[in-house]
C-alpha cells in the first residue's frame, strides 16, 4: 500500500512538472532585454494562465549568427526548427525570413490590434502578411565620449560626414555588419540617404578612420565608454542607458539632422513553433502597454525596468499616454510628422550580398584600406584619388542583379575573392603614390 501511494505521488509530481508550459526564444538582443522582459513575462504568465512557464533563451551572437542558426535547423528539419519565437534584428532581416517562408502568420487579438497602429510617420509596424510585428523602435546616430574628444582636440560630431573627416583617423570603432544587424542597417541608412557613389565615399572614409571592426555591435559602445575610442555609429538603445548611468557631461548621442531613421525591431512566431499557443501569448505580452513601459521608463520606477534603463521607443501608444512626465526622454515618436524611410524591400533583398561586399572591400582588407587612406590624406585628398579609393567594384544595379544568384556558393565565393583582389590592388596603388 505504501509503495502504491509513493508511486501515485511520483506520477502526480511528474504530471505537474510536465504540465508547465515552455517557450524557446532565439534572439540577438542584449542581455538587459532578457533580464527585464523574461522575469516579468513569467510572473504575468503564472498570474494569468495559472501555470508556470519555462523560457529557454538562445543567444547565438548577433543577428546574422541567429539567422544562420535558424536556417541550419530548418535545413535539418523543414517542418520545425524547434524554436517558438524569433525576436529582434531589424526589419530587413524579417522580410528576408518571411520571403524564405520561415515565419508563421498571426493576427493580434482585440483590443491589442486596435492599440498598435499600422505605421508611425510612414514607418510600418507590421507586415501585410502579419508574419511579424514591431516590438520596439530604434533610431541610429553617433555615440561619443566627450572627454576623449576634448583630449584629442576634436569637435563633437553631429553628422555622418564629421566621422569621415581625417581628424577622426584612429578615433572610431565600428562593428562588422556581417555579424551585426545594427551595423548593417546604419550602413544602409548612409547609402540610401546619400546615394550609391557619395554613400560609398563616406563609408570608405569612415572605415579608413576606424581603428578596428568588432564582432558585436555592443563592443564599440564599451570602447566609447572606456575612452579607448572617441566616437562610433550606434543604435539608441545601446547609447542612452550608458548616458543615463555615466552622465551627459561624459557621453553624448546625436541623430544626424534630416537623416533620422526609425527601424522597427520585430518579433515573430517561427514556422512550426512547438508551443504555438505559448508563442502567441508571448507576442501579446511584449506588445501590451505593461511590457512596453519597460522600454521607456527609467530604472527603478513603478512598472519600469529593475536593473537597467532600456532606452528604446515603444510601439504601443497607450504606453506613452500612461507615462507622461515619467519617461527617460520626452521624445514621443507618435507626435512626429514623418521620418526618413528606408527602402526595406531593397535592403532585405541585398542584405547578404551587401554585407559581403563591405566585408571584402573594407573589413578583410582593412589594413590595406587604412594605408591607402593615409596616402590619400597626406597628398591633400585629391578628388580623383578620393574617388578611386571609394569606388566599389560593382554598381548598385549590378549588385541587385547578383543578389538573385547569391545562394550559389561557388558564384558567391568566386565573386568575393574577385572583390578582395580588386580592393587590394587599388589600395596598394594609392598607398604608394
Amino acid at each position: 500500500m505504501k509503495r502504491l501511494l509513493l508511486s501515485l505521488i511520483l506520477i502526480t509530481a511528474g504530471s505537474t512538472a510536465l504540465a508547465d508550459d515552455k517557450l524557446v526564444i532565439l534572439s540577438p538582443h542584449r542581455k538587459s532585454i532578457q533580464d527585464e522582459f523574461i522575469p516579468k513575462f513569467k510572473d504575468f504568465y503564472k498570474n494569468t494562465y495559472k501555470t508556470a512557464i519555462d523560457v529557454e533563451w538562445l543567444d547565438n551572437g548577433g543577428t546574422a549568427d541567429a539567422v544562420k542558426l535558424l536556417r541550419t535547423r530548418f535545413e535539418k528539419n523543414p517542418q520545425t526548427a524547434n524554436i517558438d519565437i524569433f525576436w529582434g534584428g531589424g526589419t530587413a532581416t524579417f522580410l528576408d525570413l518571411n520571403r524564405e517562408k520561415l515565419l508563421a502568420t498571426y493576427t493580434l487579438p482585440q483590443p491589442l490590434a486596435t492599440q498598435v497602429p499600422q505605421n508611425v510617420g510612414g514607418v510600418p509596424f507590421y507586415d501585410n502578411t502579419k508574419t511579424w510585428y514591431a516590438s520596439a523602435m530604434s533610431s541610429f546616430g553617433i555615440f561619443f565620449n566627450k572627454k576623449a574628444i576634448k583630449l584629442e582636440g576634436l569637435t563633437e560630431p553631429s553628422t555622418w560626414e564629421d566621422l569621415a573627416s581625417p581628424k577622426y583617423k584612429g578615433q572610431l570603432t565600428l562593428a562588422d555588419p556581417r555579424h551585426s544587424g545594427t551595423a548593417m542597417t546604419m550602413n544602409t541608412i548612409v547609402l540610401q540617404a546619400m546615394g550609391w557613389e557619395k554613400g560609398w565615399e563616406l563609408l570608405t572614409k569612415i572605415a579608413g578612420n576606424n581603428r578596428s571592426f568588432t564582432h558585436s555591435s555592443s563592443d564599440p559602445i564599451k570602447n566609447i565608454v572606456s575612452g579607448d575610442a572617441a566616437a562610433s555609429m550606434a543604435i539608441d538603445f545601446y547609447a542612452m542607458p550608458k548616458i543615463d548611468d555615466l552622465g551627459k557631461d561624459n557621453l553624448g548621442f546625436v541623430l544626424p539632422k534630416n537623416q533620422t531613421v526609425l527601424d522597427p525591431d520585430p518579433i515573430a512566431i517561427v514556422k512550426g513553433a512547438p508551443d504555438r499557443q505559448v508563442a502567441e501569448r508571448f507576442v501579446q505580452f511584449v506588445l501590451s502597454p505593461e511590457a512596453q513601459k519597460l522600454l521607456i521608463l527609467p530604472k527603478g520606477s513603478p512598472g519600469g525596468p529593475r536593473l537597467e534603463a532600456l532606452g528604446r521607443m515603444a510601439v504601443n501608444p497607450v504606453a506613452y499616454e500612461q507615462t507622461e512626465g515619467q519617461r527617460t526622454t520626452t521624445f514621443n515618436p507618435f507626435k512626429q510628422p514623418t521620418f526618413m524611410k528606408l527602402d526595406l524591400e531593397r535592403a532585405a533583398k541585398t542584405q547578404r550580398i551587401f554585407t559581403d561586399l563591405i566585408g571584402a572591400i573594407q573589413i578583410d582588407t582593412h589594413a590595406d584600406l587604412k594605408a591607402a587612406w593615409d596616402g590619400v590624406v597626406k597628398r591633400g585628398m585629391k578628388p580623383a584619388e578620393v574617388a578611386e579609393l571609394a569606388k566599389p567594384p560593382v554598381s548598385e544595379q549590378e549588385l541587385l542583379a547578383m543578389a538573385d544568384k547569391w545562394d550559389d556558393n561557388v558564384f558567391r565565393n568566386k565573386t568575393i575573392n574577385s572583390w578582395v583582389d580588386f580592393a587590394k590592388a587599388k589600395y596598394k596603388k594609392l598607398a604608394k603614390n
